[in-house]
Parts: structure tokens; C-alpha cells; sequence
């Protein structure tokens, strides 16, 4: 596969990616954040184990490795901070602080030796974190404690984010796209499975609207854009492969305010826009 190819493969992953935020948003007025995070997973593992097996997505020595599970453990507490984080905040500022994970990556990857950090790479992570500062101070101001707190959970999934791109290259390489997919999906759906108890006592609903969002983001939000992803990862570099970031945010945040009518006050407009910048400068350049 050619790098441009790979570079196709990422940006449709996060086209994919940036539908998972707003339909996680509305699907959590029906269902509890911890169990649709699970039924997610759940559903998008059942679809790697007896529709895309036989294609390479499931190779059982895969599990012995450490560092998939490692990976699993991250992506596992990253979708527990989103999913909660989501129902204290709004669907544009998770869409926002997510899409800063891309300031983090080449900050790791320049720590692991990996990639150089040029100037415009660290103006542009400079001007993400302002904003990111700006997002979750503006919408404090604007709307409370709760909304705080749900922008930090969504902070720590950004962390988590930044650390599997990194990380995931390694595993990437050696045991191919597929295979990766499937086994990260499937040990993050495991893990998943205690943090349901979390919403006992919590009111559900599991009607066909659910159910619609929930098999949305399974197929095409996880499957689909985790496949992308990894596919990518298999001929461009992490920091290259965060393009995917500025690209999820800009759908995500464009869906956001179309379906929820979600609105900026004048700081944390001036916050998203420095993210986007800062985030299209770390990718692109």
C-alpha cells in the first residue's frame, strides 16, 4: 500500500470518527453512558468475530501480547471518560477537546525518540492547548461545574487518544491492520463489561431508536473507522496519521451544531478556533 493510499485511508477514518460524537450525544438520552459504551464494543466485536474472522481480524496469538492488552486498557478508560464526559457536556466541546489528542502525538512521539518536533509542530501545539484552555474555561463560565467536569473526562480521553496512535504504529507494523482492529476491539469490549455497574439504577431505554445508535456506531464508528485507521497506520507515522484529528472535529463540530444548535460565546469561539489551527498545523505540517 502507497502512502497515499494510507493518507485516504485516515482521512475517511475520520470522516467516520466525526459521526461518533454527536450519535454518541443523542444516543445517551436514551441509554446509560457506561452500558452503550459497552453495547458499542459489544456489537462491533460480534461483527469482527463472525463476519470479518475468516478475513484476518481475528488471530488468537495476538492476545498474548501485552501490548495489546496495554493498548485495550487505554482505549477501554478512554471511552469511559467520553461517554460520561459526553453527558455532562456538549457534543462541539467533546468534538473540540478530543481533536486535541493531535497536540499530544508528535509531544510523545519527539519523548519516544521517534519523530523530530519542528517549529511550526510546536507553534501549533502551543495554540491547541491555549484553546483548549479557553473551550473549557469559557463553557465554565458559561454553564456551570458539571460542564467542567465533563470537559476534563473528555481531556483524559484525548490523552488516551494520543497515546494509542503512538502506540498502536508499533503493533500496527508487525501484525498488520486487520488483526489489530479486531483484537483491539474485542479486548476493549471485554474490559468494558465491568464499568456496567456503574449505571445501576440508572433509567434505560433500549427501543428502536437505541438500537439504531447503537449498531451506527458499531459498524460504521467503530469498525469502519478503526479499520481505516489502522490501515493508514501501516504506511504513514502517527504524527502524519493525526490528520485524522482536525478532520474529526471539523464533521463533528459542523454535525453538532446542525443537530443540537449548539452555540460559542465569544471565548470559547476564540478557544475552538485556535484548536483547529492548532491542530491543522501539527497535522499538516
Amino acid at each position: 500500500m502507497t502512502q497515499r493510499t494510507g493518507l485516504a485511508s485516515t482521512i475517511v477514518s475520520g470522516v467516520l470518527f466525526g459521526t461518533s460524537v454527536p450519535v454518541i450525544k443523542l444516543g445517551l438520552g436514551v441509554i446509560p453512558p457506561f452500558f452503550f459504551a459497552t453495547l458499542r464494543f459489544l456489537v462491533a466485536s460480534a461483527v469482527v468475530v463472525f463476519v470479518l474472522g475468516r478475513r484476518g481480524w481475528v488471530k488468537r496469538e495476538l492476545y498474548r501480547s501485552k501490548l495489546l492488552w496495554a493498548i485495550g486498557v487505554l482505549n477501554t478508560v478512554g471511552y469511559a471518560m467520553q461517554f460520561e464526559g459526553q453527558f455532562l457536556t456538549t457534543s462541539s466541546d467533546a468534538a473540540l477537546i478530543i481533536g486535541s489528542a493531535a497536540l499530544m502525538i508528535p509531544v510523545i512521539a519527539r519523548l519516544r525518540g521517534k519523530e523530530k518536533l519542528v517549529w511550526r509542530r510546536s507553534l501549533g501545539v502551543l495554540l491547541g492547548f491555549a484553546g483548549t484552555s479557553l473551550v473549557v474555561a469559557g463553557r465554565g463560565l458559561e454553564l456551570g461545574g458539571g460542564q467542567v467536569t465533563g470537559d476534563f473526562l473528555i481531556l483524559g480521553t484525548a490523552v488516551t487518544i494520543a497515546l494509542i496512535f503512538v502506540f498502536s504504529k508499533d503493533l500496527v507494523e508487525v501484525r498488520g491492520s486487520p488483526a489489530v482492529t479486531g483484537g483491539l476491539l474485542i479486548t476493549t469490549a471485554t474490559l468494558l463489561l465491568p464499568f456496567t455497574t456503574l449505571d445501576l439504577g440508572r433509567p434505560i431505554s433500549l427501543g428502536p431508536d437505541a438500537w439504531f445508535y447503537v449498531l451506527f456506531l458499531a459498524v460504521f464508528s467503530t469498525v469502519g473507522s478503526y479499520y481505516f485507521f489502522t490501515k493508514g497506520l501501516e504506511t504513514i507515522s502517527a504524527t502524519v496519521s493525526s490528520i485524522i484529528l482536525p478532520i474529526e472535529v471539523v464533521v463533528s463540530v459542523v454535525l453538532s451544531v446542525m443537530i443540537f444548535r449548539d452555540s460559542f460565546s465569544l471565548l470559547s469561539g476564540t478557544g475552538a478556533a485556535l484548536i483547529i489551527v492548532g491542530v491543522a498545523m501539527v497535522s499538516l505540517s
